[in-house]
């Protein structure tokens, strides 16, 4: 039996999909957080080998979307979300994705110059 069998059997893989989650790891973030809370205060998240996306989906949904539909919303207020990998990724709505190598040089310039230009301009 070919991978793309098993996953199509998987419950996990299938509801990732049936929610519009880019992979099944998304589940296990959102049970961390319903756990621990750990976005409680979160403001800012850097998400290292990011693809395929999931948990930077995971990040717009729980920190970015709630503060940008907040009655009081303003830039300033909303929660800065970095996505880092080697791969392309599509578009996320509040995630700045940064296609690169996390053990370049390089790489990091590129993030710290995304982050001044998010506070900044």
């Amino acid at each position: 039996m070919g991978k793309a069998s098993r996953d199509k059997r998987d419950i996990y893989y299938r509801k990732a999909k049936e929610e519009g989650w880019r992979a099944r790891s998304a589940f296990k973030l959102l049970q961390i957080d319903e756990e621990f809370n750990i976005f409680e205060g979160v403001k800012r998240v850097v998400d290292l080998c990011a693809a395929p996306g999931s948990w930077s989906q995971v990040l717009s949904r729980k920190l970015y979307l709630p503060a940008k539909l907040a009655p009081d919303a303003k830039d300033e207020k909303l929660p800065l979300i970095v996505a880092i990998d080697l791969q392309p990724m599509a578009p996320i709505e509040g995630v700045i994705q940064v296609q690169g190598d996390i053990t370049n040089a390089r790489t990091a310039e590129v993030v710290c110059t995304a982050v001044f230009l998010f506070y900044f301009c």
